[in-house]
């Protein structure tokens, strides 16, 4: 098990036992990109399921780099995160504002360091999916790829059944007086001599009660079955009523059959109306399998679940900006964004997506790559410069994550039509001694996060704040 961050470069020490293998196991996936490997490796689980569709290309790049400098390798990470393992190597890529627990201590007064945890990452998938966390139980020192997986399916359940309950044709049998099929002879012998009025025969219909939603059906009892993660499927009213919906429809429904369900979804769902239920499909596999907790060393694919981070950060945001009135454009809905010709000429007139803007007058764009204070890079201010020109807006603007306390700056006054470019970072709790109180802390620094952006239009402040 190699353990790591995001956005960082970890040096593989050649004198640490198995390294060699390690890293001729992480060659197979290695600088391959995203796009390239989920297509390779069906069992490879990424969130979004829409990357293809990201404006942020995150098809096009890798999970992770291996480079060579001066004879020793280093692993380098990008916004990914999360587990991913090949033959013998797992990889578990954390936030970075992963950190190591700090346990109370309640007869000494004092705090001891406990295990490395992600708080954030668990604290933007419930915000951004909805999911009621109100601790988090798992085992200390343990891959919780299980966890993950069981928080994305009220998300993936909510999306196929969005389209309606799946149901196919199915073979029934009966043994009653409505002959409405073929009749079983064989089996109508056997059952109803003397004759008593029953025959059995056996009819195609249109049911509701078929391999996929026994699928799912099986995903909630082993769910229900775990106490620390049950409540995912009472977080709201509407995840409680589609799990409800399920089991109604799924009278057939026995725990021995699970490994018969498991072989019956084998080839990936494919249909040309029930789409959403393909990522469906998968993550109950997942599941059912515990496959994320038992990486396939046996072959040279990959198995197990990445988040893409950015895309968190930006859905994590607009939890926050959505209510002070923005708007969130996005590209892979085709929903919002702005058209770059006033006049179309030839083709399909391009369109570009900001993060955020509220009255065309302030864009807000989101980042989760690491950003200096005092500087800005090149495409990212090109970026923003573009859709102020595109908006006539007077304000843009970056938010980031941090673990340095809350900033805002007013980077300067822009030339031409005039404007300004504000930066903004938002501090990441750190040496917390429960996620109850990581919850609390960020909540009081989006807060803080929130008062600052509201006084945007109102005035701007040159010399910004810190604290």
């Amino acid at each position: 098990m190699l353990v790591t961050t995001d956005n960082t470069s970890l040096a593989l020490d050649s004198n640490t036992p198995n390294v060699s293998k390690a890293i001729a196991d992480l060659s197979l996936l290695a600088n391959q990109s995203i796009g390239e490997l989920i297509h390779a490796n069906p069992d490879l689980l990424i969130f979004p399921e829409c990357f293809k569709n990201n404006e942020d290309s995150i098809a096009s790049n890798p999970i992770f780099e291996l480079s060579i400098q001066n004879s020793k390798t280093f692993l380098n990470t990008g916004n990914v995160m999360g587990f991913i393992g090949v033959q013998d190597t797992q990889l578990k890529i954390q936030s970075r504002f992963a950190q190591a627990s700090v346990i109370d201590n309640d007869d000494q007064g004092n705090q001891e360091e406990g295990s490395q945890e992600d708080y954030f990452l668990h604290y933007m998938l419930q915000k951004v999916l909805c999911v009621n966390l109100f601790d988090l139980k798992h085992s200390r020192n343990q891959t919780n790829v299980f966890d993950f997986l069981v928080y994305l399916f009220p998300y993936f359940h909510k999306k196929a059944l969005s389209q309606g309950l799946y149901k196919e044709y199915q073979k029934k049998t009966y043994n009653d007086s409505n002959l409405k099929g073929a009749i079983d002879i064989k089996t109508h012998l056997q059952r109803n001599l003397p004759f008593r009025g029953n025959v059995a025969y056996r009819v195609r219909e249109h049911s509701f009660d078929n391999p996929i939603t026994q699928l799912i059906r099986h995903t909630i009892e082993l769910i229900k079955q775990k106490p620390n993660l049950r409540d995912v499927l009472h977080s709201d009213s509407e995840t409680f009523d589609l799990v409800n919906l399920i089991v109604q429809h799924t009278p057939s429904y026995h725990a021995r059959d699970r490994h018969t369900v498991i072989n019956a979804n084998r080839k990936p769902f494919v249909h040309p109306y029930f789409t959403e239920y393909s990522g469906l499909q998968k993550i109950c596999l997942q599941i059912l399998r515990h496959e994320g907790l038992k990486y396939a060393n046996n072959d040279d694919k990959a198995h197990g679940i990445l988040f893409d981070g950015a895309w968190l950060w930006e859905e994590y945001l607009n939890t926050l900006l959505r209510p002070l009135g923005y708007d969130h454009p996005t590209n892979n809905t085709q929903q919002g964004g702005i058209k770059v010709y006033a006049q179309k000429f030839s083709g399909n007139n391009v369109r570009r997506y900001p993060d955020f803007v509220k009255n065309n007058d302030i864009i807000l764009d989101a980042k989760y790559k690491r950003m200096k204070d005092n500087e800005i890079s090149r495409d990212d201010l090109n970026q923003v410069l573009s859709y102020l020109f595109l908006y006539k807006a007077n304000i843009g603007g970056y938010i980031a994550p941090t673990v340095d306390g809350n900033l805002a700056l007013n980077m300067g006054l822009l030339n031409g039509f005039g404007g300004s470019i504000h930066k903004f970072k938002l501090a990441i709790p750190q040496q917390v001694a429960s996620y109850q109180k990581f919850k609390k802390a960020v909540a009081e620094n989006e807060v803080k996060l929130i008062e600052i952006i509201k006084g945007l239009s109102i005035e701007q402040n040159d010399s910004g704040w810190q604290d």
